[in-house]
């Protein structure tokens, strides 16, 4: 059976992204700064704009956390360099199951965050 994500398509993806990780782990935490200041200006005649300014910033801030550690999840398999079986079949489970995980997390603060705009507008 021919999986359409695998442990080794996410390397592909992370291995083309190898660049960014630094970047994207300084823009998170920027960004969550820059969200904890918005966030003490934030009083109850602030203009939704900025609101939804500072929302925003929460959730790319996440989404920029979680494409870091994706990439620095799948840089490398540790299965590619295990020797024994055991270890290869430890190492191979561990792979799928942070595959699984990061399948639904990467998507998550981008759908939250269209989720949270269609309720506040609905």
């Amino acid at each position: 059976m021919k999986y359409w994500i695998t442990p080794e398509l996410f390397q592909q993806i992370a291995l083309f992204l190898v660049d960014y990780k630094w970047r994207l782990l300084l823009w998170s935490l920027l960004s969550f700064v820059l969200f904890a200041l918005l966030e003490m200006q934030i009083v109850l005649t602030t203009p939704n704009l900025l609101v939804w300014l500072a929302i925003f910033i929460l959730f790319a801030a996440i989404q920029s956390l979680i494409f870091a550690a994706f990439i620095f999840f799948f840089q490398q398999l540790p299965s590619s360099k295990a020797e024994d079986a055991y270890w290869f079949k430890l190492y191979r489970t561990v792979e799928w199951c942070e595959t699984l995980l990061f399948a639904l997390l990467l998507p998550m603060p981008i759908l939250t965050f269209i989720y949270a705009i269609i309720i506040a507008n609905g």
